[in-house]
């Protein structure tokens, strides 16, 4: 129970923590938070769609620049690991890499179908 109770805790730290920077208008704090959606294999979000998130505060431009630089690199990362294997093991992909290498969707699906055939 004590185990359940921790990885409860976590998770809701870590969703406080990805989510803080909607809030900040510091760059840097954007940046890690594009970093974190890249490298997690979430899609870009577009200014407008932040500045909803943000209960309608107008992001500032560079804010939202070091919001999408932040992303390309921790979409590289992401884009980095082995296709087959993320599909082995039943992950969702969303397309994030189809543009950065053309193979990585194909070798997504063979892993994923490998997986179902599994189940």
């Amino acid at each position: 129970m004590k185990a359940f109770i921790t990885v409860v805790l976590s998770s809701l730290l870590f969703a406080c923590s990805t989510t803080a920077p909607i809030t900040s208008t510091q760059d840097s704090d954007w940046s890690q938070y594009g970093f974190d959606r890249g490298s997690k294999g979430w899609n870009l979000e577009t200014q407008e769609q932040l500045n909803s998130a943000s209960d309608g505060q107008q992001i500032k431009v560079s804010n939202y620049q070091a919001y999408t630089a932040g992303y390309a690199n921790g979409q590289m990362k992401y884009c980095q690991q082995d296709a087959y294997e993320l599909g082995m093991k039943g992950e969702v992909y969303t397309g994030v890499c189809d543009s950065i290498n053309k193979d990585f969707k194909y070798d997504y699906l063979r892993g994923y179908h490998s997986h179902t055939k599994d189940m």
